[in-house]
């Protein structure tokens, strides 16, 4: 992994770990952690479907059909492990980039999907699709200082 990625990974578990140590509702820590789950470059998914027509991994959670979304390849490889698929399907993992990665996994919401949910096992923080387009347009519009 590039080491500028790394960072941005760090920075994403940062978040992630001060949202779980946050106050129910703290929308300074979930902005945080959106902020750097979308400064990412890309998104991995586990991938599903052919070579030729990839889909990604939709697993059921207790909200409902969920894409699982990971900040690293090898995480989604371990999401994969721990969802029950075996080496092989493990070792299928979609990149899409950013920010294109955004509209995309929105579009799943057309097909049932209820949300998003990164880094499974490990994390696990989440989104609905519906909210993914109009995160990227608030945080667009509202810069951090």
């Amino acid at each position: 992994m590039d080491p500028a990625d790394e960072r941005v990974v760090a920075e994403v578990d940062a978040a992630a770990t001060a949202l779980r140590a946050a106050a129910p509702g703290d929308f300074a820590a979930m902005d945080a952690l959106w902020r750097a789950v979308y400064a990412l470059p890309r998104w991995a998914f586990i991938a599903r479907g052919t070579d030729d027509a990839p889909s990604p991994f939709v697993g059921e959670l207790e909200s409902g059909p969920m894409l699982f979304a990971f900040t690293t390849i090898a995480r989604a490889h371990d999401g994969a492990l721990s969802a029950g698929l075996d080496e092989d399907a493990a070792s299928r993992v979609l990149t899409v980039p950013m920010p294109d990665a955004i509209e995309w996994a929105a579009s799943f919401a057309d097909s049932g999907v209820r949300g998003i949910v990164f880094d499974l096992p490990g994390f696990g923080y989440f989104a609905p699709l519906e909210n993914l387009v109009p995160m990227r347009d608030y945080m667009a519009a509202n810069p951090v200082r």
